[in-house]
């Protein structure tokens, strides 16, 4: 009888740790350069608008990224399992702590494949939320709450036609007594905006801060030395110089594996190149003059 029990015990241990475990992936390749607003994933080319928050360096400060696109902690997939989102059918592309105005945690969360025709949904059912549209776009959205702080969530129809369903699911966590939503929907609606019509995945930046008038700008090359470029992997290439006595991001680019060279047109001055991770770890760097032979 007492052997019994305990193989009973042991059953119900093992249910509820299979249960807790349940696992939301993370889709690869997805990064945030610090001085640029936005999230990018390579494997879904696909852009998210972060709002003007991420811009503030107090966000990266820290030992790590503001932004994680590796894994999904245990608050957060507590979180995802609360909204209801399957596992199988959803990946997270993000999720973060950030502080401006206010401080919150955002996540991000996008399907895998639309509804099949004849067989049953396995995408949100979005009859009980609120929809807001208007010559931008529309999307759809709850508040709630969840576990002592205010949950709002937003699912962006990227592709809305029947089945051929692509969402973006935007997710807000901020103290209990938030109230400022339209702050939120002022993310969520230049989100909205970006994904309507011909939506063009661009994975980059250039700010020329300089008139273009002949003796203003500059050509510059690098050349990622050969030892240390991936071949196997994604990684960026990200170039500072100091704008206003500020360090600023003027250009990044992402790198194909193998990928070792490149150009780009800036303002004359001094710059630093920086090869990294999509993580942000540091691979090589250099620091280049626009009016003296680059070295490699």
């Amino acid at each position: 009888m007492q052997s019994r029990f305990i193989q009973i015990f042991y059953f119900i241990v093992v249910l509820a740790m299979l249960s807790s475990c349940k696992s939301y992936k993370v889709v690869p390749n997805g990064f945030a350069v610090q001085g640029d607003e936005y999230f990018v994933n390579i494997n879904k080319e696909l852009t998210v608008f972060l709002g003007d928050d991420i811009m503030e360096d107090k966000n990266w400060q820290g030992k790590t990224n503001p932004i994680n696109a590796k894994q999904v902690d245990n608050r957060f997939r507590r979180v995802l399992r609360h909204l209801r989102y399957s596992d199988t059918a959803y990946q997270v592309l993000f999720s973060g702590h950030l502080e401006g105005k206010y401080r919150y945690d955002m996540l991000a969360v996008v399907n895998n494949s639309p509804n099949v025709k004849g067989k049953k949904n396995h995408l949100l059912d979005l009859s009980s939320f609120q929809r807001e549209q208007n010559k931008e776009g529309r999307y759809f959205y709850t508040t709630t709450t969840f576990k002592g702080q205010k949950l709002l969530h937003f699912v962006i129809p990227f592709n809305g036609r029947l089945w051929q369903e692509k969402m973006v699911s935007l997710i807000f966590l901020f103290p209990e007594d938030f109230t400022d939503i339209a702050w939120a929907k002022d993310v969520v609606m230049s989100n909205v905006a970006m994904y309507r019509d011909r939506y063009k995945f661009t994975p980059s930046r250039t700010e020329i801060l300089c008139p273009d008038d002949g003796s203003s700008r500059s050509h510059l090359d690098y050349k990622i030395p050969e030892e240390k470029v991936n071949k196997t992997g994604y990684m960026l290439m990200k170039a500072y110089g100091e704008v206003d006595g500020e360090r600023k991001l003027v250009v990044y680019r992402v790198m194909k594996p193998g990928d070792f060279y490149g150009s780009f047109v800036t303002c004359k001055g001094d710059y630093e190149i920086l090869y990294t991770t999509l993580q942000d770890k540091i691979v090589w760097q250099t620091k280049v003059n626009t009016e003296r032979d680059v070295e490699f």
